[in-house]
């Protein structure tokens, strides 16, 4: 998939993110007399925009159903926690190098992309810890069944790599974004004590 095709796809998907958000705003409107505030309505196209990132580095670039052909060694499922650990330290010979390496960015990163989610999650929807913690979990092992089952059966097999670390990864992002959102609220307000979990 060339670039130009992936900026396609991507715009595409921005363009619907962006009429669900028009759609979210009126029905909740016209339902439940739900006036947000100018804030949280600039909020929900911010959402849209990161829903379809989310959806572009997990997901795309797809590739060519006529040349792609099953049995790539880098995508076999990881079933397992620990395989990023292992490979950094197996790759390298000192702790920092390790904690340097691509390995260790790769979990960093997962987690990173996730804490938007959670803080989305808390100050925009207001949702409790739990409530973070499932859909965390839900929209990350969404996107590994979509990379384990090939598109769910578009290709004949996963086009890239289901793991175990990055629903571990991604759902630890969606609790740290949700707890920085607590957290900061709490600090504004002067609220003391832990939240309701």
């Amino acid at each position: 998939m060339d670039f130009s095709l992936l900026l396609h796809c991507a715009l595409t998907l921005l363009i619907g993110a962006f009429i669900i958000c028009a759609l979210v705003v009126v029905v909740a409107r016209l339902r439940w007399g739900w006036h947000p505030s100018a804030l949280r309505l600039t909020a929900l196209p911010i959402l849209a925009v990161y829903a379809v990132f989310v959806i572009v580095v997990t997901l795309l670039p797809l590739p060519d159903k006529t040349t792609f052909t099953c049995g790539s060694p880098y995508f076999y499922p990881r079933f397992f926690v620990g395989w990023s650990v292992h490979f950094a330290l197996q790759h390298n010979t000192s702790l920092v190098g390790a904690f340097l390496s691509k390995y260790t960015a790769q979990v960093l990163l997962n987690i990173a992309l996730f804490i938007p989610l959670g803080a989305f999650l808390n100050w925009l929807f207001r949702l409790n810890f739990r409530a973070a913690l499932l859909i965390g979990f839900a929209c990350t092992l969404g996107i590994e069944l979509t990379q384990l089952t090939g598109l769910w059966g578009y290709y004949d097999c996963a086009y890239r790599t289901f793991d175990a670390e990055d629903l571990l990864g991604n759902t630890c992002g969606a609790v740290l974004g949700w707890i920085a959102v607590e957290w900061t609220r709490r600090r504004v307000r002067g609220i003391k004590g832990l939240p309701n979990l």
